[in-house]
Formats: structure tokens, sequence, C-alpha cells
């Protein structure tokens, strides 16, 4: 069985000062090595992995686990638009023979072509094969204009491309490079498999079968620039579980809505008088006090016809921004009262 190389995540890396290492105290941090891991051949009982997860995976491995494992997805405009420019690669259209079937100089032209590779438990639609005989170059459609980095294109990108090199190379194909087309700006980048970037895209598949058979999620990134645009944001929530993890074991705050005790007051006597007394709304008639209520449990108060109100009173509620509504006997509104 082969060998293959897995880079450890992030959180399992250590700094060789904290283990005693005289190394790491002299010269600094460093990485703890990769470590060697094999992988069984897939069979019927598993799934294979999509090039476009392993892309997800290097991008971000939370949202490859999100998408992947627990089957999340929401569309953003970038995946729309995305979809939009596949419109013509995702019709099928040309033929791709077997590497024993072609011929020397014969021309391959075949697009939306589906391969897979149970030893590398891997399965890839290619948008655009081309090539000649025996040696193919695979063209992966991407939205947007070229990035002007320093390889051409960003990482994610070009494993994903690497990923459907290798699955050619399974079949019995020559690939040694593979194209990106930006349709944004038209333009083509190539991308040599060279034996970084195969480490690279062996690193990725394994990682990700690996937070896969493990079944716990991924944290989410800190401070990333890739999580606004991300389409899985709502769902991934990183700056809110980031705040949560901070917290260590204490529980969250939980959200309650306020409860207001305060309820509106009806005063629709003919000629009745609101006035202040101390904390306390007095209501009367005729010199006799009616009704009490105290001004914290006044949320409103709702003169009905030609009831009389003190300015005293007047001023109070307006500095406690209690307003008051002004109806006739009848219930046509008329005004409101208002502090400010």
């Amino acid at each position: 069985m082969d060998m293959q190389r897995v880079s450890l995540p992030e959180g399992n890396r250590f700094d060789n000062e904290e283990h005693g290492s005289q190394k790491g105290r002299q010269g600094g941090p460093t990485l703890q090595p990769e470590l060697p891991l094999s992988f069984p051949e897939f069979t019927g009982d598993h799934p294979l992995i999509p090039a476009r997860m392993v892309n997800e995976y290097q991008y971000c491995p939370r949202l490859a686990y999100m998408e992947w494992v627990q089957g999340e997805w929401a569309d953003s405009t970038d995946t729309v638009e995305g979809r939009y420019v596949h419109r013509r690669v995702d019709q099928r259209s040309g033929n791709l023979p077997a590497p024993e079937q072609t011929e020397e100089g014969e021309r391959i032209h075949a697009r939306s072509i589906t391969l897979s590779s149970n030893r590398l438990g891997l399965i890839a639609k290619m948008d655009l094969i081309e090539g000649q005989g025996n040696v193919l170059v695979p063209v992966d459609y991407k939205r947007g204009k070229r990035p002007h980095v320093a390889r051409g294109a960003y990482e994610p990108e070009r494993v994903q491309l690497c990923v459907q090199g290798m699955i050619l190379e399974e079949h019995g194909y020559q690939c040694n490079e593979g194209i990106l087309y930006f349709q944004g700006s038209r333009e083509r980048v190539r991308v040599a498999f060279d034996d970084e970037l195969r480490a690279t895209t062996l690193s990725a598949i394994n990682g990700l079968r690996l937070i896969a058979a493990g079944g716990q999620i991924p944290p989410p990134l800190e401070d990333s620039p890739k999580c606004p645009r991300c389409s899985l944001v709502g769902i991934c929530l990183p700056d809110e579980v980031n705040f949560l993890r901070r917290q260590g074991d204490k529980p969250p705050r939980q959200l309650v809505v306020g409860h207001d005790e305060a309820l509106p007051m009806y005063v629709q006597e003919h000629r009745a008088r609101v006035s202040k007394k101390g904390e306390t709304l007095e209501v009367s008639v005729e010199d006799t006090v009616v009704a009490r209520a105290r001004l914290i449990d006044v949320s409103q108060l709702v003169l009905m016809g030609s009831v009389y109100i003190t300015t005293p009173c007047l001023h109070e509620l307006m500095k406690r921004e209690i307003p008051v509504t002004w109806h006739s006997f009848g219930g046509w509104f008329l005004g409101h009262t208002h502090g400010i």
C-alpha cells in the first residue's frame, strides 16, 4: 500500500521550545514534521470525494465539512454567477477515447467529462479536456477575472485542477499541466503539476478524508477576509462561534426580550382632571380623586374628549417621554404630545 503524507492542521502544530527542544529555543518556532498516513482504496461503501470539495477544504476546512459531511448549502451571488459561467461547458460535447485507442497527434477536445479514481477516492467533472494523443490538459472554467498573484491563481483553484490531472493519470493518460480559464478577463493561466503542488493536493485530500471520518467540525477561520463573501457565512457564523469559544466554560448570555410592565392609561370621563402628585398620576372629577397610577406603570396617557391635564403633569410626562394622545369624545384621533 502506498504511503501518503498529510500536513497536520494548524491546531496540531507546536513550538519545539515548549517541549524543551534546543533548536526551538535558539532558532525560533519549529513546526512538527508531517506524519505518514495511509488510506485503503475506496469501495462502494464510501462515497467518492468531488474535486470541488478538495478546493473547498484548501479554502476553508470548516466550509468543506459543512458542505460534504453535513450537506449544507446556500446560494450567493458568486455561486449563481458561477453556474451561469458553466452553462456552456456543462453541455457535453466531443469524446474522450481510452488511452490505448488514441493515435499520436490526434487532437482531443471534450467537454463535461466525469472521471473517478477508487485508489484516490476522488471524482471530478471536468469542464474541458484538450490535448493531442495521450497527452491531455484539463481546463477548468472560473468566474471573475484572473487574480494578480505570484502563481497566476489562488491555491484552492490550483489544487482542484491538480486533482483533475491526477485522475486523468489514474486512467492512463499523461498530464503534466492544466489551465484555469477566467471568464471575467477571458484569460488562460497555465498551472504546472510539479511535485510541490502534488504534495499540497495529496495533503488536502487526506486532510478532508480525516475530518470527514473524525465527525468533528473544524473551528471557523479567525478574522479572515474569506468569510464575508462565503455563501455559508450565515450558517457557519464564524464571528459568533469564535466569540463563544473565547468565553471558555462561561455559559452564553441568554437572549431574552425585556418585558415592559407599563400599560396605557385611558381617561374618558367628561370634565375629568389629570394631575401629578409625587410619583403618581391622579384623575379627579369635581375635586374627587377617582383613580391613581404610578408614573412608572404608565406607558401612554390617552385623553378622550374634554379632559383637562395640568401643566406640571404634562411637563413631567414629556420629561419621561411618556406620550399623551388626544382624541375626541367619539374616539377621533387629534394628535400627540411627546417630549424630546
